[in-house]
């Protein structure tokens, strides 16, 4: 009886024990918050060869699944959050982004100010080009932190903003990888190739492989207008200055990543977590051809990366996808496992 009593408490102390140490596997799945995110699954694929140029060689495993938005972020989702802030005494200090769906609001008279969608019905689903690594990073951390309107929400949560500065050797110092626990973030190159990327499925079922442009193809994507091409980018609108950035996002709903991905291709060139060279690592990777982008096919491949940007620098062409976590089951099933012994223990004695 003692024995068996000292099981069934025994069962407890180890729920207890594994609840603490794996605060994921219990924790709820984070809000979408709008996102139409993709759970991207096959934990432990491999990585990509490297292909023709090899830049990308021993990148795309990716050990555990995650969640990754179908679409970059938009207009709207950009202007909630940049409006949440900029409309206070003195304003905040985001950098106005270089090609948007948004404008200043002129009948707005303080304090600080506000942005509202251009006059055109597809405007809350433009791309949005020109923020900076950093204010991706806030805005990962606003995310995390449930979209609160105190501005402290912007420092911690997903990243240490504490650790940006200046370095004097680097000419910038920036904080290693997300914080343990985060919600939402910026993805990895591995994260990004691997949904931009791997299928898979490619070669049959279970059978695993990188297609080479980010539209599920070994063929060179085509650039064109929607229902055209398959891309904005390689394609320069001849009748509106950067009119190209006016095709909302998902306008090209056929060229899609294995896991569904749209416009990989096109939009914005996307932000990443990760550094891009040894020799220069001030810089963040970014990758992706951007809408209007004359050379396209390169940023395109897989076995390609883009390029860098130092962190606080805004540029032009570059956007964000959100990444997010997607908690795991198996701790819940063990302790339902658990919890089905003890209460059976129980009914015999």
């Amino acid at each position: 009886m003692k024995n068996r009593a000292w099981t069934g408490l025994g069962i407890v102390a180890v729920c207890g024990t594994l609840a603490l140490l794996t605060p994921r596997a219990t924790a709820q799945t984070p809000p979408s918050y709008g996102f139409d995110f993709v759970t991207i699954g096959d934990p432990g694929n491999f990585a990509y060869s490297g292909g023709m140029y090899g830049q990308t060689a021993g990148r795309g495993s990716v050990a555990y699944e995650y969640r990754i938005a179908r679409h970059e972020v938009t207009t709207s989702q950009w202007m909630e959050f940049v409006n949440t802030f900029s409309q206070r005494v003195g304003g905040w200090n985001f950098a106005r982004p270089h090609v948007w769906g948004a404008r200043w609001d002129p009948t707005y008279t303080g304090p600080g100010q506000r942005w509202i969608l251009k006059p055109d019905p597809d405007a809350g689903m433009f791309p949005v080009g020109g923020i900076s690594w950093h204010e991706s990073a806030q805005y990962a951390n606003w995310l995390h932190n449930g979209k609160s309107t105190d501005p402290a929400s912007l420092d911690d949560g997903a990243y240490d903003s504490s650790t940006w500065g200046v370095d004097p050797v680097t000419g910038y110092s920036t904080d290693g990888p997300r914080l343990p626990g985060a919600k939402y973030w910026i993805p990895t190159i591995d994260e990004w190739l691997k949904a931009a990327h791997y299928d898979p499925n490619k070669f049959g079922t279970g059978l695993g492989g990188y297609w080479l442009y980010p539209h599920s193809s070994d063929s060179l994507i085509r650039p064109g207008p929607p229902g055209v091409g398959q891309t904005s980018a390689g394609w320069q609108d001849p009748l509106v200055f950067s009119g190209e950035w006016n095709i909302p996002l998902g306008a090209y709903p056929l060229w899609t990543s294995p896991w569904g991905l749209l416009d990989v291709s096109g939009g914005a060139a996307e932000w990443m977590e990760s550094w891009w060279h040894p020799l220069m690592p001030q810089e963040r990777i970014r990758d992706g051809a951007s809408a209007g982008f004359r050379d396209w096919q390169f940023p395109d491949r897989a076995d390609v990366v883009f390029g860098g940007g130092r962190p606080n620098h805004a540029i032009p062409d570059i956007g964000l996808r959100i990444a997010s976590r997607v908690p795991s089951p198996g701790a819940g099933v063990f302790l339902g496992s658990a919890l089905y012994l003890l209460v059976r223990s129980r009914g015999r004695f």
